[in-house]
């Protein structure tokens, strides 16, 4: 009788993780335990058996990459930052990621407003001046503590500074 119960909770147990699993960690789930009866049957199974086994787990983990099966949840979802100033930071290793870049070498949060590479209006002065106009004001709230200001200040920042470095053809 004591079995039975213990067998009915780890049951419930195990089916309410499966549930609270993505599909996709679920496929990601089902490809390491098919690689694992891959290598445990390696010496048994013939060799096109065993290549057609990992060949499977291998496809499985490419639809779970291309999304096929939707996002994975757990750890890959926690360790995703949600703030902007967060994304940047990893992705560039900094925050101010235009200031090294050519596109818009010259351009400081000091001379934004009067410095232009050329007296005609184009665009790489405009999305300079915008990027560096941003910052400034990111700068200037961060500051005076306005969380929210500050991201949309990044935020503007971003885009002018990716559309500055797309139009000189840097990455």
């Amino acid at each position: 009788m004591r079995q039975a119960v213990l067998a009915l909770i780890t049951a419930s147990v195990l089916s309410g993780q499966a549930l609270a699993q993505s599909a996709a960690q679920q496929m990601l789930d089902s490809a390491a335990r098919l690689r694992a009866t891959a290598e445990q049957l390696k010496d048994t199974l013939p060799a096109d058996a065993h290549a057609d086994m990992l060949a499977q787990a291998a496809e499985i983990e490419k639809g779970v990459r291309e999304g096929v099966y939707g996002p994975v949840s757990g750890a890959a979802e926690a360790a995703k930052p949600e703030r902007l100033s967060d994304q940047l930071e990893a992705q560039h290793g900094r925050l101010d990621w235009l200031a090294p870049k050519a596109a818009c070498a010259g351009y400081t949060t000091e001379n934004y407003l009067t410095f232009r590479y050329q007296s005609a209006i184009n665009d790489r002065d405009s999305h300079c001046r915008n990027a560096f106009g941003h910052w400034a004001t990111y700068l200037r709230v961060v500051r005076d503590g306005d969380t929210e200001a500050a991201e949309r200040a990044l935020y503007y920042y971003d885009a002018a500074a990716r559309r500055a470095v797309t139009l000189m053809g840097e990455k």
